[in-house]
């Protein structure tokens, strides 16, 4: 069975961009197309020729990618009768959806432009789909995970360009903004001379949506680590026979025979894809530079709208030390892309005075991590909706928004064959590893800056 060099082909500009391809498959060469039997692995760690299973495990459905997308699509199938089974090298959740604020948004960002858009009609319902699965009412059933609030606050700066993007809010969304009484607005807002509306847009806790969704699922999640065998069998670019693994703790052989490949794992799709022999060109990176905020600050959930986009997302939690930890976002942490940790902070420091100047930050830390979002790719522009692409009996998919999870998950399910009943024996899965719930940023080895230093790090 030919083998390829590690990351044969793929495009350097996108391995460059992305944590998770540096990673996990380190500096990539260009090469040619991969054979029809393909490893992703590293040199002296190749998988024995011949060393299989006499009986590959039939599957409706193979997995790649333990964020929410992989795992909610796991759940749908699961409850459908299919028979299917989730791969993911890393953590759960690892990259996209642990770095998400967790907002479901429901059209905000288009409805401030005040012109309808087939991206503001795809998302305008999402919010209410996600209210329901987190009150227990469909399917899945979240109701036991962690909310970081039920609404966020809305609020802009003086202008008449901002005036006019809240007007579009209030018309031009499904769960609409409606005034926010005094008394009931967050500190740094009770003494904004500007209205301040309320926005029914929850926010999730995505490490607790997991966690819960992983549980549920855990026979089902299995670990595997690239870089000690994971091959593609395909008789054609996407159409996979067989994929084989290695137990990532014992080298004991696992093969796979799916009846469709479904390609979740966000910036790894790219690596997928190419083991697949498919294009890379199919997906782009939107780079974001996020700041984090901890100590003496309230909670809180809330855009600050400047003009005509959303200036500040601002999303709170609590960190393992039940301090209030901040996560800003929004035009601030595109604008700051190409900037240093130092500058961004600075940056964010002038925006939120702008925005809260009765917010006291004298005792307030900093710190930043960059964020890719896997796209499809469109020209330069955002996908309008999730975008799934059938090659083969491979499926690759891009939710392009976390609220939009369930919309790509039913138009899957819509197009998926009914259960083929595959009867297995999969006592051996006992044994294998299986992946645990990524941790959030603030929870990582990162330098954290005092609101009077740039330079000077923190614990």
């Amino acid at each position: 069975m030919g083998r390829g060099p590690r990351g044969a082909g793929i495009d350097q500009s996108i391995i460059a961009e992305s944590p998770f391809l540096r990673n996990h498959f380190g500096p990539l060469r260009a090469g040619d197309p991969p054979p029809r039997g393909y490893h992703l692995d590293v040199p002296g760690e190749h998988m024995e020729d011949g060393v299989h299973m006499d009986h590959p495990l039939q599957l409706d459905a193979l997995i790649f990618g333990g964020g929410i997308t992989g795992l909610w699509l796991l759940d749908a199938l699961h409850r459908s009768g299919h028979r299917a089974i989730l791969l993911e090298a890393g953590n759960l959740g690892e990259g996209q959806t642990i770095w998400s604020q967790g907002i479901i948004h429901g059209g905000l960002k288009y409805a401030l432009k005040g012109r309808p858009s087939r991206a503001s009609r795809m998302i305008r319902d999402m919010p209410m789909r996600w209210r329901r699965c987190l009150a227990g009412e469909s399917a899945p059933d979240l109701s036991c995970s962690t909310m970081r609030g039920e609404y966020c606050c809305l609020w802009s700066l003086p202008g008449l360009r901002s005036r006019v993007g809240l007007l579009g809010a209030r018309f031009g969304l499904r769960v609409r903004p409606r005034p926010m009484p005094q008394s009931e607005r967050p500190d740094p807002l009770r003494n904004w001379p500007g209205p301040v509306s309320r926005l029914d847009e929850q926010v999730i806790e995505p490490h607790s949506v997991l966690a819960m969704l992983a549980d549920q699922h855990r026979p089902r999640c299995l670990q595997i680590d690239t870089r000690s065998g994971l091959e593609f069998l395909h008789d054609a670019p996407g159409q996979v026979t067989t994929v084989r693994l290695l137990n990532p703790e014992t080298s004991e052989p696992l093969d796979l025979a799916p009846q469709r490949v479904f390609m979740a794992a966000g910036s790894g799709n790219a690596q997928l894809r190419r083991a697949c022999g498919l294009s890379v060109h199919a997906m782009q990176l939107r780079p974001l530079h996020m700041v984090m905020a901890r100590g003496g600050l309230p909670r809180m959930n809330g855009h600050c709208i400047r003009s005509t986009a959303p200036w500040l997302t601002i999303t709170s939690t609590l960190d393992c030390a039940d301090r209030i930890v901040w996560q800003i976002g929004g035009q601030l942490a595109e604008d700051c892309v190409d900037m240093s940790s130092e500058d961004t902070i600075a940056r964010a420091k002038r925006d939120l005075s702008l925005a809260m100047p009765d917010l006291d930050l004298s005792s307030t830390s900093f710190s930043t991590y960059r964020a890719d979002r896997a796209e499809a790719s469109n020209s330069t522009r955002r996908p309008d909706g999730p975008v799934r692409i059938l090659e083969g009996n491979t499926l690759t998919l891009w939710p392009t928004k976390l609220a939009l999870v369930p919309m790509l998950t039913d138009q899957v399910m819509g197009d998926m064959p009914a259960p083929a009943g595959f009867q297995n024996n999969e006592d051996h899965l006992q044994e294998w590893p299986r992946p645990t719930v990524a941790l959030p940023p603030w929870e990582r080895d990162v330098a954290w800056t005092d609101s009077h230093s740039a330079g000077r790090a923190s614990t």
